[in-house]
């Protein structure tokens, strides 16, 4: 899909990763509501389900953890990860990532719909009537309405409750396990006899599964806007691990104790029955909080995490630009609206077991696509496991297969039908002649300014801040009294699930009246902070930039000054040559005709060494012409690199820029008392010419190799010249073409074996002033200048990726054509 040349904007690292933990974690939430409906179906034999699923969800989370490691600017995490994977197969990418949609899209409604029904079998007994419609309606607009005030009111309010409830599944499948093993009145660990699973009911509940046990991997989704991408990749290898505590342990657990009459497929009543043992008179209360948090945290991961594939999808090309638009506090409203539409849609359909089998198989087919993509590159080094992914992908294609139509050929239609539907949908809006269906709409909105609150407008707040709080005493009043008649410890279930809601409830009221107040403040506080730091920034890239352009024309000038007489000397070479060659061939004729020379003229060839004249006046000249030819290189290499004719975009062979530089540099390189010379390993791909800034890029070519030369003499401070001879310093220059989503890009790395950088420099390496250096001896300017003009002047990137100990490398990607869009 071809789209306008618009600029896309990045979504702010904002988040902590303690947050994108949080999120990551819910994951495990997600068992809650597929193991007791299959251990109703299956018995002891939901064990064998459970098994292989926790060992593909195991090893998916450290491949996607991989995959997260080669691509940290991505969002969206496991199914943009899948459109890297299969570029060269658009079509099936994009069905799979609007599969793996499709299967969170559906989370808010279909856990309103469990919410509502908990809290109507918890009414009736009071006898009060439940409001269901305005119930279901209120539990899936409720994230939204908080996600509209930003990720990280979403993301707080999700971590203060996501830790204790995973502290008490994990509690309940251990202390579960603990009591089945130790306690007198257990009915033992081991069942008395084992029974197998045919191959139907296997797949049936493979299929349902995979919606839980594959989704632990969450946290990947966050990586482009957590401030510390690497401890949010940390989450999937700890969620990996708490996998087979939660999906196989709690699995036995609920097999061995829920087996009373009458549980039928309630998440309630089966983990109830389970807990009650160990947990006795609290496992209602518990339960119901586990239950009430399940929903409500994995309706927050899927509010906060579908914007973020539709905005990488719309990024990347698959989907339109709308979707990329960002407000200032890091919120993406058309993809959230559009997220919010599918969820509302599901809720109107409201039939559970449909909706889930309908999205699952949209899931399902996500997982192949992403098993599938690791095959395809097999040979990539962020692919792990390439032949159990095969695998992986044969027996899901077996079980979509079979495992649908088991469950009913219309929802499987359905399912495999939906995501092409919202994809041609989602292709179809730009066409539709609405402003705000278009990204420039948003941009414009964006650049307003902020508007101060009227007096009338707080008024309105301090009155509507009244009556909920009169409404909540009132209400808390009236259920009190109600809880009073049936016995308050009865009724402690209802009393968990009011907690849930009411701290979510609370917040999105604070959202909607307050929060954007003490939002409107910050925002104010951080753009005199950012003006000021960009006022900073820009005062010393103008005395950088006068200092390169001084430095220019000095070295322009005094190149033009050494060409000229140069240029004289090596063109009069070649006729001195010649006629050298013509007078030693006439002493020759001389010596042939006339072997016996008076004594005089024998006295003086011997005094002047004629013979070895003859051999050596010709070597010398060529000597000459070797010299003049090397500063020739050296002058047209500054006029290269100073390049103040070509201060314009323009066709350039890259090539020669690199060479320029490393020329001009080449001094550094040489052999010194100290150590070997550096190794220059070149490792150059056939490049075309590159629409570039010429003078700039050679710029920041040169920051990157001083740097990188400055990085081997830092490693070498205690090393002697034996060690380092051993291990000889050395720096790599690759280029390579790269085929991206949009256009051709081209990749330039440069890459030191040195000491290596931890992380916390990592981080901060392209801030201005930041430098590891002694005083005196660096600005902290140069990366900073060199990331501003890849990223801002070019439309590329700039990476930095360190390993301490192993060395340091850079990579610049930038478009073969400045008019390509930005990916």
């Amino acid at each position: 899909m071809s789209q306008p040349h618009i600029s896309v904007s990045a979504l702010p690292r904002s988040l902590t990763s303690l947050e994108t933990w949080g999120f990551g974690f819910s994951g495990l939430l997600l068992w809650l509501g597929t193991a007791p409906a299959m251990h109703a179906a299956l018995g002891p034999q939901a064990i064998w389900v459970w098994v292989p699923g926790t060992i593909v969800g195991i090893l998916l989370n450290l491949q996607v953890k991989r995959l997260g490691t080669h691509f940290p600017d991505v969002a969206g995490g496991t199914p943009n990860y899948t459109t890297r994977l299969l570029q060269r197969f658009p079509v099936v990418a994009r069905y799979g990532a609007i599969g793996y949609l499709l299967g969170w899209v559906s989370v808010p409604p279909m856990n309103a719909i469990i919410l509502t029904d908990l809290i109507k079998a918890n009414l009736e007994p009071l006898g009060i009537a439940c409001p269901s419609l305005v119930l279901r309606i209120g539990f899936t607009l409720l994230p939204f309405i908080v996600a509209f005030s930003g990720t990280r009111t979403l993301g707080i309010l999700h971590t203060f409750f996501v830790f204790p409830a995973i502290g008490f599944l994990v509690t309940f499948c251990l202390q579960g396990i603990g009591w089945l093993s130790v306690a007198p009145t257990s009915p033992g660990l081991l069942p008395e006899t084992w029974s197998g699973i045919t191959a139907i009911d296997w797949m049936k509940w493979f299929f349902i599964a995979v919606y839980a046990v594959y989704g632990c991997e969450t946290a990947s989704s966050f990586v482009a806007d957590s401030r510390q991408p690497t401890a949010t990749l940390r989450c999937l290898s700890v969620t990996a691990g708490f996998i087979p505590i939660v999906y196989f342990v709690g699995s036995w657990v609920v097999m061995r104790l829920a087996t009373g009459p009458g549980l039928e497929d309630s998440a309630y009543l089966n983990l109830t029955a389970a807990a009650q043992p160990f947990w006795g008179s609290l496992a209602p209360a518990l339960v119901t909080f586990l239950i009430t948090s399940g929903c409500l945290l994995s309706s927050a991961t899927a509010v906060s995490n579908c914007p973020r594939i539709l905005y990488q999808l719309a990024k990347d090309d698959y989907l339109p630009l709308v979707f990329t638009a960002v407000s200032r506090r890091g919120v993406l409203v058309p993809s959230l609206l559009f997220t919010l539409l599918l969820s509302l849609l599901c809720l109107v359909w409201g039939d559970v077991a449909h909706v889930v089998m309908v999205t699952g198989t949209g899931y399902l087919t996500s997982m192949m696509a992403i098993h599938w993509g690791l095959w395809v590159c097999r040979k990539r080094p962020e692919t792990r496991w390439p032949w159990l992914s095969l695998g992986f992908f044969g027996i899901e294609a077996v079980v979509l297969v079979v495992g649908g139509l088991a469950w009913g050929w219309l929802d499987l239609l359905l399912g495999l039908l939906l995501p092409l539907a919202v994809g041609l949908a989602g292709l179809w809006l730009p066409h539709l002649h609405f402003a705000p269906l278009q990204l420039t709409w948003w941009q414009q909105r964006e650049r307003q300014p902020l508007r101060t609150p009227k007096a009338d407008w707080i008024a309105l707040q301090v009155t509507i801040l009244i009556l909920l709080v009169c409404g909540a005493v009132s209400i808390g009043w009236l259920v009190r009294a109600g809880l009073e008649r049936h016995g308050m410890g009865s009724h402690m279930a209802l009393f968990s699930i009011l907690l849930m809601t009411v701290a979510f409830v609370g917040v999105a009221i604070a959202c909607w009246t307050s929060l954007p107040q003490i939002a409107a403040i910050t925002e104010a506080r951080e753009a005199v902070e950012h003006a000021l730091n960009d006022l900073q920034r820009t005062q010393t890239q103008l005395v950088q930039a006068e200092k390169m352009s001084s430095l220019g024309q000095l070295v322009a000038g005094v190149a033009h000054e050494i060409n000229n007489p140069v240029n004289f000397i090596y063109g009069n070479l070649t006729h001195v040559r010649e006629y050298s060659q013509d007078l030693l061939q006439l002493i020759q004729l001389y010596e042939h005709h006339y072997p016996n020379p008076v004594p005089e003229i024998q006295a003086e060839a011997d005094a002047v060494d004629l013979d070895f004249l003859q051999t050596d006046l010709i070597k010398t000249l060529d000597s000459m012409k070797i010299g003049t030819d090397r500063i020739r290189q050296i002058v047209l290499s500054l006029r290269n690199f100073s390049r103040l004719d070509e201060a314009e975009c323009k066709a350039v062979d890259l090539h020669e820029g690199i060479d320029s530089t490393l020329l001009i540099l080449q001094h550094r390189l040489k052999a010194r008392s100290d150590r070997p010379e550096i190794q220059l390993i070149k490792d150059y791909d056939a490049l075309p010419l590159v629409e570039c800034y010429p003078g700039p890029l050679n710029q920041v070519l040169m920051n990157l190799l001083a740097n990188a030369i400055d990085a081997l003499e830092e490693s070498n401070a205690n090393r002697t010249y034996q060690e380092i001879a051993a291990k000889p310093n050395q720096i790599t220059v690759r280029t390579t073409r790269l085929v991206a989503l949009k256009a051709e890009w081209v990749e330039i790395a440069i890459a030191d074996n040195g000491r290596g950088m931890p992380e916390t420099v990592q981080q901060n390496v392209f801030n201005p002033f930041f430098t590891t250096k002694p005083a005196g001896k660096g600005t902290g300017m140069g990366l900073s200048i060199s990331h501003q003009i890849i990223t801002e002047k070019h439309g590329g990137k700039l990476k930095c990726t360190s390993t301490p100990g192993v060395g340091t490398e850079f990579v610049i990607q930038m478009p073969l054509q400045q008019g390509a869009v930005n990916t």
